[in-house]
């Protein structure tokens, strides 16, 4: 006649329970970890692809501040507010801005 004690069954469940938790949480840590040097390099990339855009938004800031201004010259002109030759000055002013962008970009 064998006699079980129930305490030592929970015990020894309890264990082997705690084992596969061990396992379960390993796995997770190095799929973790895998993840994260993933992320990581996507974020480099983000980032490399950010400072591009925020050089290009520098350089062109000054067109649009002409083109902005060239705007103004001609609506103020049609009004009869300014006459052509400043408008026309604020034409050439955009345009220079604009292909001294072109020449540096090639």
């Amino acid at each position: 006649m064998i006699t079980v004690d129930l305490k030592l069954v929970g015990v020894v469940l309890l264990i082997m329970v705690a084992i596969v938790l061990m396992i379960f949480l390993i796995i997770a840590v190095s799929n973790l970890t895998k993840t994260l040097k993933k992320l990581n390099g996507i974020l480099d990339d983000a980032s490399v692809v950010t400072n591009i855009v925020q050089e290009k938004a520098k350089e062109t800031k000054p067109v649009v501040d002409d083109l902005s201004s060239a705007i103004v010259s001609f609506s103020r002109a049609a009004k009869g507010e300014e006459n052509r030759i400043q408008s026309l000055s604020s034409v050439a002013k955009s345009l220079s801005s604009m292909v001294s962008i072109i020449k540096n970009n090639k």
